[in-house]
């Protein structure tokens, strides 16, 4: 099954139509009753069985495969099955179906709540949100990359675009124009050195990462205008707003003009270590609890239920890697681990009534 997902092409420019396809034919062979959400080009199915069940929430959206891997996709070698998206998510996916066909064969109500836009805007989740079946759910389960470990925190998103103008001119008469890529560069060296003012005891500093620059027309001609999309992950008590302030007036201190503009940005997330799922988690995995250093469809679930854990098969430093890669071993435990959460959580419930 981990073969096939990985074999289906899921990424930003894929059609996702194969992909919510293979799921919606595993939920009807489980007669789960299955709804379709969001996006048309990029949608989110809900298949739910029984009522008021755990929700088992995951992306089926990866990055594109990218250069230099020395794998090809779904091979396996040592144990591990390696593809874009072995551990981010698609061994947690795998996970929660085998959970999920145990679950339902014993009449325990299980919800699957699955997304193809995770990795750009999650409006799959934010349109999922707005259903009883996650809002009215014992627990939601989010199959995040965590080792294995029980995540209860996440790293917030402050995604910026900066840019620079100056004056075009001839190549050979650099002095004539005005370089918009060289005043680029010295904004970067300063935003390489930026850490911010705090540091979180479980999550770290700010971390920086500018991904995605935009510069000039022609190597003969001077560039008037540079854009460089940065990718800031910040903890908690960081707002968007307050580190959006802190980033520009660290910038304004080179005394070279810019703009800065929004892409967009999530708020960090934590949730109550000491809470029931949190526990119970813990508890059935034998596990230790963690922070993620990246954000999850989780900033779109927790307002509207409180009872979110974020639990998966790969490990987080895997994600978006070439030769990323889970172990079998994992995916396999982590299907155990979900049946037995998802029967715990509801035994646990029902008898607080």
């Amino acid at each position: 099954m981990l073969t096939e997902l990985i074999g289906i092409p899921s990424d930003v420019t894929a059609n996702k139509r194969e992909i919510i396809d293979y799921i919606q034919y595993f939920a009807d062979r489980l007669k789960m009753t299955t709804s379709i959400h969001g996006n048309p080009s990029s949608p989110a199915i809900l298949a739910e069985s029984g009522d008021r069940g755990v929700v088992l929430s995951g992306h089926l959206d990866t990055p594109p495969i990218g250069d230099f891997w020395n794998f090809s996709q779904g091979q396996i070698a040592s144990g591990r099955m390696y593809g874009r998206g072995a551990a981010d998510m698609k061994g947690s996916i795998v996970a929660m179906l085998q959970a999920t066909q145990d679950l339902v064969h014993r009449k325990i109500p299980v919800v699957l709540a699955f997304t193809t836009d995770e990795e750009t805007t999650m409006a799959g989740a934010a349109s999922l949100a707005k259903t009883l079946a996650l809002r009215r759910a014992r627990a939601v389960v989010i199959g995040e990359p965590t080792a294995l470990r029980v995540g209860h925190a996440e790293k917030g998103v402050l995604d910026v675009a900066i840019e620079t103008k100056g004056k075009a001119a001839h190549g050979a008469m650099p002095q004539l124009g005005d370089n918009a890529v060289t005043k680029m560069m010295r904004l970067l060296k300063a935003l390489e050195g930026f850490k911010g003012k705090v540091e979180h005891s479980e999550m770290g500093r700010v971390t920086v990462n500018p991904a995605v620059i935009q510069g000039g027309t022609r190597v003969n001609v001077v560039p008037s205008r540079c854009v460089t999309e940065v990718d800031i992950r910040f903890p908690p008590p960081y707002t968007p707003e307050s580190l959006s302030k802190e980033v520009e007036d660290h910038l304004h201190r080179i005394k070279t003009p810019f703009t800065l503009r929004h892409i967009m940005s999530m708020p960090a997330l934590h949730i109550d270590p000491n809470s029931e799922q949190i526990r119970t988690m813990v508890e059935v995995a034998g596990s230790e609890r963690t922070v993620l250093a990246h954000a999850s469809e989780a900033v779109h679930y927790l307002p509207v239920n409180p009872h979110v854990v974020i639990f998966g098969a790969g490990s987080e430093e895997l994600a978006h890697q070439t030769n990323e890669y889970v172990k079998i071993e994992a995916v396999m435990r982590a299907a155990e681990i979900y049946k037995k959460f998802a029967q715990k959580i509801l035994i646990s419930k029902s008898s607080k009534k």
